[in-house]
């Protein structure tokens, strides 16, 4: 919804609905979509405005059928936290129970997988969760990857949900005052870090993994498409195909999970660079994939559309990779559209959310 609000009137967090230029061609003063600051208030008192249009901020909503609730997912993380712990201690992975953890997300994803999808993530309540928590989240990405290729061949995705589960296992070697450090490593600092793949794989083994898709998965998912990945430079089909899937959950979930050093980015902006680095860090079948099952818009992604409305995008029809399941507001009501069957509503742009925050 769009109203007129005057400048005196505004507040951090509104959202311009136009564009307002000065006299010149390239004298923006703001652009539609950008977030109301302080400094953007005093630039429109300077310019004389003193009205200007905004997208009301509505709260939406989200909860759509999501594949796992809340509660199913620290009970992901909490176990396999567990599982961490003892691996530290006794040197060993309970494979046991991290096959159960894996079994669980598995079925989860191989009966609910349909024709819609919204993924859920485990969200992050404290910094030292990372570890697990991304984990947890790598092979849930992986799984619906795996599901989009190979259907609901159990034995075969089930492959791919450990292998996420057990990637970063090796960072259990790497001391932790590097591990959680708040600062940028130094170079030999990083040569430390990048030893974890080869560290988790030999975790694995000695914990009495003898899947060498797992074993790949873990081994290779920092190899790069362009052969400029680590620990071993492999390119394209090279890398084995476990190692091309976890790299494209890894980064995702990686850019999208706030951490000391940096700024979570939104899920949209993490589609984008995986798009961009199609062929030269993933595998573009992979990519593929990605997009076939998550879409252009990811879930969360707040859009304008071609009706000048604010709406948040809340899920999306598998293979609609650029018309996503969007929620708008209307009379005070929410309404859920699917743009893969609407012919005259459209997305007209992203609102750059990055810049709503704080």
């Amino acid at each position: 919804m769009i109203r007129w609000k005057q400048v005196s009137a505004l507040k951090d967090g509104d959202i311009c609905s136009e564009t307002i230029m000065g006299s010149a061609k390239d004298d923006i003063i703001i652009k539609n979509g950008d977030k109301i600051t302080h400094k953007s208030i005093q630039k429109l008192h300077q310019r004389g405005i003193d009205w200007i249009s905004v997208y009301e901020e509505e709260s939406f909503d989200t909860a759509v059928n999501d594949l796992f609730s809340e509660e199913k997912l620290e009970k992901f993380s909490t176990e396999l936290s567990k599982v961490c712990e003892e691996t530290l201690r006794d040197g060993r992975i309970n494979v046991e129970k991290t096959q159960q953890i894996s079994d669980e997300i598995n079925q989860e994803i191989i009966e609910e997988y349909g024709e819609y999808v919204v993924p859920s993530l485990v969200k992050l309540k404290k910094m030292d969760d990372y570890t697990f928590t991304h984990q947890v989240n790598v092979a849930i990405i992986s799984t619906i990857l795996a599901t989009e290729k190979y259907g609901k061949k159990k034995e075969i995705i089930e492959k791919f949900t450990m292998g996420g589960l057990l990637h970063d296992m090796g960072k259990l070697w790497i001391p932790e005052e590097i591990l959680k450090s708040n600062n940028r490593l130094k170079d030999a600092e990083f040569d430390i870090i990048k030893k974890h793949p080869e560290y988790g794989f030999k975790i694995a083994e000695l914990s009495g993994v003898q899947d060498t898709a797992i074993l790949n998965a873990i081994r290779y998912h920092h190899e790069r498409w362009d052969g400029k990945g680590y620990l071993q430079g492999l390119k394209e089909h090279d890398i084995p195909l476990e190692g091309r899937f976890l790299m494209v959950a890894d980064v995702f979930d990686a850019l999208t999970t706030k951490r000391p050093y940096k700024v979570e980015w939104e899920p949209y902006e993490a589609v984008s660079f995986i798009v961009k680095q199609s062929k030269k860090m993933f595998d573009p079948e992979i990519v593929r994939l990605f997009l076939l099952s998550f879409g252009l818009y990811p879930v969360n992604t707040k859009v304008i559309l071609n009706t000048d409305e604010l709406a948040i995008v809340v899920g999306n029809r598998r293979g609609s990779m650029t018309r996503p399941i969007v929620k708008v507001i209307r009379d005070d009501q929410q309404i859920e559209i699917d743009l893969s069957q609407e012919d005259k509503i459209s997305i007209k742009k992203v609102v750059k959310i990055r810049m709503l925050k704080d």
